[in-house]
């Protein structure tokens, strides 16, 4: 410890003379450097072999990595193939799936029809398998509620309906058991003027039918008879067998009464009263037609009908057949229009003292229909139905009726003038579907007004039919499927040509049961 402080002092000691004598003496210019040595060319070698080795080994490093780097490109392409691959193989699976499902839905819609296959099947086995029915033993037929006519190929229907009603006439009315329109007294001279005030109950309206349908080799026959017992006879009894429909049918042709086919019987308003309204047109009459069915919805039908001249002044001579044409169409669920004209010719013979016969031709126009009314949560409907033409009063209800409104024979000159008329009926259907009890017993009510109207000739009487109007309010409901159970108010007036007018009202209570 001792040496080495001693020492360190000495440095000190000489540091401090050195510091001094540098202070007194005058300062020394400095040395200049040398040059550095250039360098050899061994060295310069050297450098350049290094520089070369270094060179080559980032070349190798850079060739590795290029190698790894194509390698992985290749990878990477592989991947990409792969990965295409595995696209096309999606996209036909989809293909795949998309034909699968188109033909599950095919199967799926096969299925009812091999359900139904199946079934009939089923029921041709048992059928098979059955003991014979022998000839003389009632079957099941082919149509719903018919049965098989024993020993042969036919099946028969029965089928009719019991209508029962009371009819109240609360005014002078020339009919007491229904509401005829053109009956209601006008001129103090008519009969029923006197008549008061009335009941009648009556069953006669009832009526009974059959139908028969037999296979042929070529298609089915059908056949159809209805009468009721309203008809007249000349010892005045009250009830006689009425004739209403016998016809035959065979694919598109009909033969046979029915209803004409200028009537809309399709147009099926809930009024009670047997009569029907003043301005529909309900005629029934032999005819032969032939119905086409031009697609789902659209019908046409054309007809040659028995012609029936009804004339005022003379007899009227039927001679050619009254010529009917129509169009149906079907729409939503219950809708329908029908548009149907008919051409008749009105001939006749004046009374006498004139002679001769006189002819003219006539037509008529109808259109109708039934129209769904589905607002503010109603399930009702209109049904309308509107006559007009020259010469066809035979087709407007109450006309008919009163007969003799087809033409007139002038008694002075013996020309024969048809008359120009115009019938219609508009009815509002309500049902009473708001509560659960009138739900249930199907009530409903009916509006209907109806008119009327003859163009009257100068040379008619006063009292000539001019014009009727006719309204009803009905309330009907059905307790069972097969009954209907209702009573209706009727209210109409009559004028005539010199403007005189009447009116009558009535009340029936009804009641119908279906078998």
């Amino acid at each position: 410890m001792r040496s080495w402080a001693g020492a360190g002092a000495v440095a000190l000691a000489l540091l401090a003379g050195t510091a001094a004598s540098s202070a007194e003496e005058p300062a020394k210019p400095p040395a200049k450097k040398k040059a550095p040595a250039k360098p050899t060319l061994a060295e310069l070698r050297r450098l350049v072999a290094e520089q070369k080795a270094t060179i080559e080994a980032q070349q190798a490093l850079i060739a590795e990595q290029q190698a790894k780097l194509a390698e992985q490109e290749a990878k990477l392409g592989v991947q990409d193939a792969a990965i295409e691959e595995q696209k096309a193989k999606l996209a036909a699976l989809e293909t795949q799936l998309q034909e699968m499902a188109k033909r599950l839905d095919q199967i799926e819609q096969l299925l009812p029809m091999a359900e139904e296959q199946k079934a009939l099947e089923d029921r041709l086995k048992k059928i098979e398998d059955a003991p014979e029915i022998p000839p003389n033993v009632v079957s099941a037929g082919d149509f719903p509620g018919s049965m098989r006519i024993p020993g042969t190929d036919a099946a028969i229907k029965l089928g009719g309906r019991i209508r029962a009603a009371g009819v109240f006439t609360l005014a002078p009315l020339g009919s007491d058991d229904r509401f005829l329109t053109n009956s209601i007294p006008v001129e103090t001279t008519d009969e029923a003027v006197g008549e008061g005030r009335r009941t009648i109950f009556t069953a006669n309206t009832s009526r009974f039918n059959f139908e028969m349908r037999t296979k042929t080799g070529v298609g089915q026959v059908r056949t159809f008879i209805e009468g009721d017992f309203v008809g007249s006879n000349d010892s005045g009894a009250r009830l006689n067998f009425r004739l209403r429909h016998a016809y035959a049918q065979f694919h598109g042709f009909l033969v046979g009464q029915t209803w004409s086919t200028f009537s809309d019987p399709l147009a099926d308003h809930q009024d009670m009263d047997f009569e029907g309204i003043n301005g529909e047109n309900v005629i029934r009459q032999a005819q032969i037609r032939y119905t086409h069915q031009v697609n789902k919805t659209v019908w046409f039908a054309a007809a040659l009908e028995t012609p029936e001249v009804s004339l005022t002044g003379g007899q009227g001579v039927n001679v050619v057949p009254d010529t009917v044409a129509r169009v149906f169409w079907r729409f939503k669920e219950i809708g329908h229009l029908q548009a149907a004209v008919v051409f008749r010719q009105i001939r006749g013979e004046p009374n006498p003292p004139l002679s001769g016969s006189e002819s003219e031709n006539a037509f008529g126009a109808s259109l109708s229909g039934v129209v769904p009314f589905r607002y503010f949560q109603l399930v009702d409907r209109f049904i309308f139905q509107l006559n007009a033409g020259r010469g066809n009063a035979r087709y407007i209800n109450d006309l008919n009726s009163l007969g003799g409104q087809d033409a007139v024979f002038d008694p002075v000159t013996g020309e024969l003038q048809p008359l120009e008329s115009v019938g219609f009926y508009l009815d509002y259907e309500h049902q009473w579907k708001a509560w659960e009890t009138t739900r249930k017993m199907k009530l409903r009510s009916s509006f209907i007004w109806s008119f009327v109207t003859v163009d009257n000739l100068d040379f008619q009487l006063d009292s000539a039919y001019h014009e009727t109007n006719r309204y009803s309010v009905n309330l009907v409901f059905s307790p069972l499927e097969r009954i209907d159970l209702g009573i209706e108010y009727i209210y109409g007036t009559r004028r005539n040509k010199d403007g005189s007018k009447g009116s009558a009202d009535q009340l029936q209570v009804v009641g119908i049961f279906r078998f």
